[in-house]
């Protein structure tokens, strides 16, 4: 199968997920270019794990500064593949990191994580027969 004709596959099956990962967009953003966001959708499936790690360190130690840090990233990383739950959930972790309220963080970590596991799942599935229905 060729490039083209597996991201319309993907796109195909990806249409009832786009809070997930929305392929239009991530597409769009990328003028098109199906292996730049195949490249982008794997380093950013790639880089998920420092990410959460950078934030649960943070956490840990109780450096705030450094949550809303690793915060910011994972919502860049989240916003550069169009995950909008992951992105909205790395935003609201920011903000309460800035804000300075730990069980709010806690919440926040928690939810970032769900959101991100799903969205892993979803991305290593998206091209196979194992893909959501």
């Amino acid at each position: 199968m060729s490039l083209s004709e597996n991201w319309k596959k993907i796109m195909e099956r990806a249409e009832q997920y786009t809070e997930v990962f929305d392929v239009g967009r991530a597409m769009s953003s990328v003028g098109g270019d199906q292996e730049f966001l195949a490249e982008l959708v794997g380093l950013t499936q790639a880089a998920w794990p420092t990410l959460l790690g950078d934030i649960r360190s943070g956490m840990a130690r109780g450096d705030l500064q450094a949550v809303e840090t690793a915060a910011r990233l994972a919502k860049a990383a989240a916003r550069n593949v169009a995950a909008k739950r992951a992105h909205e959930s790395a935003l609201q972790l920011e903000a309460m990191a800035h804000k300075g309220d730990g069980d709010a963080v806690q919440e926040a970590m928690v939810s970032l994580e769900r959101e991100v596991e799903l969205l892993r799942f979803f991305l290593a599935t998206l091209g196979s027969n194992e893909c959501p229905p």
